[in-house]
């Protein structure tokens, strides 16, 4: 078996035949082999735009690449239609290729072949493999990981998901038994599910993308050197942590990065991609950082080592530092040159009819507009998120490093849109959410009337476009651009446009979180969420209550709001107590500071005869703002009948009683959507709306 090396000389030296073939004017074939997505099923005018067709569009005349795609074809010898007994298969040997490219599988996955002979696809896949190899001309054979099946297909929850699965990772298995080369046809598409109207054939523009993939996988050409999103003057490097750069050039190219005198190289793998390792490093700067290969270089003057956060969710964290309670006087007295803002603003967003250039940036690509790093001057910080600064600030007080702060919030935003699509697609209640994703009785009133208006008569238009607040766009968009960035945490304000489907917004909380911590690869990720602020929304106290048991989740912290919110304003002004609280939270847990960071939580209840006494984690000092009773406060008996509770404090316990109750079991303190509760600690930290009731 060829070592990997050996794959990658192999590869150069039948790329540099093949190139002496075209300076003696010889055409390179390329024989494109496959199922329905290579022939171009349901593509308008395929022979034009099909994925084959673009190919030759991009390779220019020195290339001959032809269609040799099957609809409905099987790998398996066995399947129900086998690419081996078709005439197009004997075509494509018949074509003498000197590149053959073979995505085939799809059809396999369905239930009337795969859970009968999936034993039998390795082998029948390189036996392929044999057959093109040992042509008279010796082509190179790459093969391709799948386009993607998309939960709509009627049989993704009847076998095909995990048969789909079990594919791919043969198909890995596979190229490393042949010693051939993989092209991943799964990502981007995976992105664009717009670009797959039936769930499973592209339409003209995921052609398009197969196209470039096979282009930049036959000639090498990636682009030259491409660095990701978040490297740019100014930018903030997670310290102590091990420092990963990666990037794009064209395959085989050397990468030398210089950073901190230090200088590591590394070679672009076959699909283009490039990451190298450097120790991890104290807090400082600036440094410089340099990336070059023998064609491009690229210099980052300024670069940092400290903490980097992400901010994110909707519009109470996208909300703007100079619309804030004291938005002057920050502007003024707490501007910090050691705090550096990263910005993703989203293109489309508005309470009218989307524009035609509005629905062309309606996709994982173009969404965010992003900022680069930019220092906390007045012009930058005005628009920057108040939450997101005033927690970075505070970081930066008491850390005395340089601080990141990333914030990509969309105003608006369901827990959903934020969650990736092979999260969403592990269960039938999320699965539901992506396969009806307008008008679905379990999607926020709001959000979903708010879809239906600025999608109206997108169709017509003919351009494929997804809605930000619907399913997964926005972590497509907004997060796989970042996910290989180190982060020390998160900061999470969102829930308004969850909080009627409470269980709902539950179970998509804690996929978020579990979903997140993964595609940052630290399953411990500090997760610290702002709980709901008060505003009269009838769910808005149940709503606050469930957040609160969400603290069940390991390394997840809550800032309690509901004491700084606005009675008829779903957009609250004290946005600054918010941005500090959060830093408590973070400068306790992940920086070893002994502050009060916590406001009293319900720990457990007593019944002591007509009396409940309430004990809390975090209750030292319990008092009642302005020396009075506590406000906010019910009880009920078994019946679950909820009255006004009369209060005292002792040493540390609540104690709660009625005269109406005599069997008093169940309370519940800041429920009500536009609560006056005043219970605090002796940090002066609000006590979270809590019940022992889960009803």
């Amino acid at each position: 078996m060829k070592t990997i090396s050996n794959m990658h000389q192999t590869f150069i030296v039948s790329m540099i035949l093949l190139f002496s073939l075209t300076l003696s004017s010889q055409t390179i074939k390329v024989a494109c082999v496959g199922d329905s997505v290579t022939y171009g099923a349901g593509i308008e005018e395929r022979e034009e735009n099909s994925y084959p067709a673009q190919l030759q569009q991009l390779l220019g005349s020195n290339y001959q690449v032809e269609n040799f795609g099957f609809s409905g074809a099987t790998m398996l010898k066995n399947g129900h239609k086998p690419y081996w007994e078709k005439e197009v298969f004997k075509a494509s040997q018949n074509f003498d290729p000197d590149i053959v490219i073979i995505h085939l599988g799809l059809n396999d996955q369905g239930n009337n072949n795969w859970p009968m002979h999936k034993d039998e696809f390795e082998q029948d896949y390189l036996d392929m493999i044999s057959v093109y190899e040992n042509l008279p001309s010796k082509p190179k054979v790459i093969i391709c990981r799948m386009t993607p099946t998309f939960s709509g297909h009627h049989w993704f929850e009847e076998g095909m998901r995990e048969s789909f699965k079990e594919i791919q990772s043969k198909i890995e298995t596979i190229a490393k038994k042949a010693s051939v080369d993989v092209i991943d046809l799964h990502e981007p598409l995976y992105r664009f599910p717009e670009y797959f109207p039936d769930n499973l054939h592209p339409t003209k523009e995921g052609a398009q993308i197969i196209a470039n993939k096979v282009f930049s996988a036959i000639t090498g050409d990636y682009g030259d050197l491409k660095l990701p999103l978040l490297y740019g003057e100014n930018m903030v490097i997670q310290r102590n942590e091990t420092i990963s750069f990666n990037g794009t050039a064209n395959y085989g190219d050397t990468v030398t990065i210089q950073f901190n005198q230090q200088t590591k190289s590394v070679k672009a793998d076959f699909n283009g991609h490039w990451k190298v390792d450097f120790p991890s490093m104290e807090a400082g700067g600036p440094y410089q950082l340099k990336f070059s290969t023998a064609t491009k270089s690229v210099a980052i003057n300024n670069v940092f080592l400290g903490e980097v956060w992400l901010a994110s969710g909707q519009s109470n964290m996208d909300f703007m530092v100079r619309d804030m309670e004291s938005a002057t006087t920050v502007l003024k007295d707490s501007l910090n040159d050691q705090v550096f803002l990263f910005s993703m603003d989203g293109k489309a967003l508005s309470g009218e009819k989307f524009s035609e250039a509005d629905l062309k940036n309606c996709n994982a690509a173009d969404y965010f507009e992003s900022s680069g790093w930019t220092t906390s001057n007045t012009k930058d910080l005005e628009k920057f998120s108040a939450v997101a600064y005033a927690f970075a600030y505070s970081l930066q007080k008491k850390l005395n490093v340089p601080i990141g702060i990333i914030c990509n919030a969309i105003g608006g935003s369901p827990t959903q849109s934020w969650i990736s699509r092979e999260a969403m697609e592990q269960k039938h209640e999320t699965v539901n959410l992506l396969n009806d994703t307008r008008l679905n009785p379990m999607v926020d009133v709001w959000v979903a009337n708010r879809i239906e208006l600025n999608m109206e008569d997108h169709s017509k238009t003919k351009i494929k476009a997804r809605h930000p607040y619907q399913p997964t766009i926005l972590f497509d968009a907004g997060i796989m651009p970042i996910k290989d960035y180190t982060i020390k945490g998160v900061i999470w304000y969102q829930g308004e446009s969850n909080a009627d489907q409470i269980e709902l917004h539950s179970k998509l909380f804690k996929m978020l979180v579990k979903d997140w911590r993964h595609h940052f690869q630290n399953e411990e990720l500090p997760f610290y969420y702002v709980q709901l602020s008060s505003f009269m929304r009838t769910s808005w106290g149940g709503f606050r209550d469930s957040q609160r048991r969400l603290l069940d989740i390991p390394n997840t912290g809550m800032a309690v709001s509901y004491d700084v919110g606005n009675e008829t304003d779903v957009h609250p002004r004290k946005k600054w107590i918010v941005g500090k609280r959060l830093s408590k939270i973070a400068l306790h847990n992940d920086y070893n500071f002994n502050i009060g960071y916590s406001g009293p939580l319900l720990d457990f209840v007593n019944v002591m005869g007509n009396t409940l006494e309430i004990h809390f984690k975090h209750g030292e000092g319990l008092k009642a703002l302005n020396n009075s009773f506590v406000q906010d406060i019910f009880i009920a008996s078994s019946d679950k009948k909820f009255v006004p509770a009369q209060t005292k404090i002792v040493n540390g316990t609540l104690q709660v009683w009625s005269p109406k109750i005599e069997n008093p079991r169940y309370v519940k303190y800041g429920y009500t959507p536009f609560s006056t509760g005043n219970l605090v600690n002796g940090y002066g930290l609000p006590a979270s709306t809590f019940s022992n009731s889960t009803e």
